[in-house]
């Protein structure tokens, strides 16, 4: 059994509910979630994980907890780190202190463990940056994979760490960047976090492989430029169903997915429409849909940019409302009992004031069960449009 500490990203709250569906298996086990971290017993291996979740950026191996930092000294730091020290090669090394501004004496004593491991014939480089946290990118560039302690404070105590898989920046790039169509004017939701919203739909099997997914559907009613899709793919859907009113997402939604089978030498079967969600359920069978991942059309994002009372999106609101309630009225045809729905919500934020698309009482009404504890906002600073991710099974 691994104990591992996942290090979360700019967006928690989300990360944290990513990581419950991804490690809900009898084999997994939740041992404590911090404000930025989550400590989690399971069989499934730091390398597989770290490709799989979008909103972990660092997994450590788990070490030990000390009552105070003060009991963090040189030997102790030398004996973590033992088993990984090369005599033959350079051994870059570093630190992450996360809640605590104490960082200058773990620097001293990450000095005293240079001249330590000088005098037992080590070759090593200390890596440093200007913040207390190294950065995957920092940890990845300067090759610190096992060699990075992480100290991270909760409560009392003082949680210690090894860093042993950070998230892969240029692949998600090399993803997002590469692919043949990229639609700016739609508000481009993040490969990042559609792999979130996938990983909400459906967690993983025992194995740390998306076996139960292999043989189950995903549609994106609102494809767009295929986002969702790629990623179901990635995370092991074989039988992708997208679809979207404009015939130009539809042929780049299916430039986009070839383009993957290819580069990433992945296998499914794809089948992409063009139709009207009103029409959703003339296009697919009746319960024949296992799940539902999508970002729908959230409103014109030049003009509500321009938009500074409420009573303007209020309009806005009412429209998106409608065609909301249209979409899981078509949802509940099509999908099969206990199908899984992840659905973004806008929230309009006008002079600084939010205002919410979602009522859940009357999605509750056509027959879904909402599955969240606590209500999911995703956002960027200055975003006028936030997301509200919510989480929805069938009760059929």
């Amino acid at each position: 059994m691994n104990k591992y500490l996942f290090m979360l990203g700019q967006s928690p709250d989300l990360a944290k509910e990513e990581l419950k569906a991804v490690l809900s298996s009898k084999n997994d086990q939740i041992e404590l979630i911090g404000p930025d971290f989550v400590l989690a017993n399971t069989n499934k291996e730091s390398k597989d994980l770290i490709n799989i979740l979008g909103g972990t950026i660092k997994i450590a191996r788990y070490n030990q907890s000390l009552d105070k930092l003060s009991n963090l000294d040189v030997f102790l730091w030398y004996d973590i780190l033992e088993k990984n020290l090369k005599p033959d090669k350079k051994n870059n090394f570093g630190f992450s202190l996360y809640n605590d501004s104490n960082d200058k004496s773990i620097q001293k004593i990450a000095f005293e463990l240079k001249k330590l491991l000088k005098e037992n014939k080590y070759k090593s480089r200390l890596v440093t940056s200007q913040d207390a946290i190294l950065s995957s990118v920092v940890v990845s560039k300067n090759k610190l994979i096992g060699n990075e302690l992480l100290i991270i404070k909760h409560e009392n105590k003082y949680m210690l760490a090894l860093t042993e898989a950070v998230q892969d920046f240029v692949r998600y790039g090399w993803r997002d960047m590469k692919r043949p169509h990229r639609d700016d004017k739609s508000g481009m939701l993040p490969p990042k976090v559609a792999q979130m919203m996938v990983n909400l739909a459906e967690g993983l099997d025992q194995s740390g492989e998306a076996g139960e997914n292999k043989n189950k559907n995903l549609l994106d009613p609102f494809c767009g430029s295929g986002t969702v899709l790629q990623e179901a793919i990635l995370l092991g859907y074989q039988n992708i169903y997208g679809s979207d009113i404009n015939p130009r997402s539809v042929t780049e939604t299916t430039e986009n997915l070839n383009w993957l089978l290819e580069n990433f030498k992945a296998k499914a079967n794809l089948k992409i429409l063009e139709s009207d969600i009103k029409n959703i359920d003339k296009k697919l069978d009746a319960n024949s849909i296992n799940t539902i991942v999508t970002e729908p059309f959230m409103g014109d994002a030049r003009l509500i940019a321009r938009l500074n009372k409420t009573s303007d999106i209020n309009k806005i609101k009412d429209e998106l409302q409608i065609l909301y309630t249209l979409a899981f009225e078509k949802f509940k045809k099509i999908l099969s009992p206990k199908a899984m729905i992840v659905f973004v919500f806008p929230v309009f934020n006008i002079a600084g004031q939010d205002i919410y698309t979602l009522d859940k009482k009357i999605i509750s009404q056509l027959g879904f069960e909402y599955k969240l504890d606590k209500d999911i906002i995703y956002n960027r600073p200055g975003q006028k449009v936030k997301r509200q991710i919510t989480v929805w099974q069938n009760k059929k």
